[in-house]
């Protein structure tokens, strides 16, 4: 069965990939943009609902615009579905990414102006022109000390799951805005440069299982059918729930009883990224 969410193809047009699996559906290798917005939803459908969200700098291949929504699919993960067009722009070559825990973008060198635009943690950045204690991006001047080079990395994706510790639960939320439990993995991984799908289905056919199913260290992920969190150490996951609405570290085991007792669900498998 087709995944949709991977399915680079609307019926109307395909990318060139899926040449002989589409008939006659016309094929094109679409047109890289950039996410220009803080945070831009990715829709199964114009309009439609909520599948995940991109942030500032993520990449975005066009195979379609219509009625104000381009069809396509994001980069690097392939992800499918519609962003407003009016969210996406012209992709240069990115430079930086956001280290601290969101950061304004003003219109000129000082942080005694209305900010242009609030960023989310991680967003990508092109930088231009570093002085007077900011970097000129396109969008507006950010503080230099906000921003890395983007192939510095942060190497415990555990830490990075504790910065957001209490943000606001979103279904397909992948923000400091608000999150979800697959985005918050998501999030914590990118960061460390691993590759990681975004949904939780993906994600626990995609890693390895922990070894010989050997006691659970720091990073490695539990998962139930539509969940997951990521354990801090052999006893306690942090994970981004529906039943707190925000990003929680509790016990493994009160976890495991809860969704037990309310869904009738069990762990489904332990992974290892």
């Amino acid at each position: 069965m087709t995944d949709r969410r991977l399915w680079r193809s609307n019926g109307r047009v395909a990318h060139s990939s899926l040449v002989g699996q589409v008939g006659e559906t016309p094929l094109t290798d679409g047109e890289v943009l950039g996410v220009r917005v803080p945070v831009a939803n990715l829709l199964a459908e114009p309009d439609g609902a909520l599948d995940r969200q991109l942030i500032h700098g993520d990449r975005f291949r066009v195979l379609e615009t219509r009625n104000g929504y381009a069809f396509g699919f994001a980069e690097p993960s392939g992800y499918v579905g519609y962003i407003k067009t009016s969210h996406l722009v012209a992709a240069d070559a990115l430079t930086h990414r956001i280290q601290t825990f969101g950061a304004h973008l003003y219109p000129t060198r000082s942080i005694k102006t209305v900010p242009a635009m609030t960023l989310p943690f991680d967003s990508f950045l092109t930088c231009k022109e570093q002085k007077d204690g900011f970097w000129k991006t396109p969008h507006g001047y950010v503080p230099e000390q906000q921003v890395i080079a983007i192939d510095t990395l942060q190497q415990d994706t555990a830490t990075t799951a504790l910065r957001f510790l209490g943000v606001p639960y979103l279904w397909g939320g992948d923000s400091s805005f608000g999150i979800d439990c697959s985005g918050l993995v998501h999030a914590a991984l990118r960061a460390a440069g691993l590759a990681c799908p975004r949904d939780s289905d993906q994600q626990e056919a995609f890693f390895d299982a922990v070894p010989d199913n050997g006691p659970l260290q720091r990073g490695d992920l539990v998962f139930w059918k539509g969940h997951v969190g990521m354990m801090l150490d052999g006893e306690r996951l942090i994970h981004a729930n529906g039943h707190h609405m925000c990003t929680t570290v509790e016990p493994l085991e009160v976890v495991a009883a809860r969704i037990k007792a309310a869904e009738g669900k069990d762990v489904s498998a332990y992974r290892r990224p």
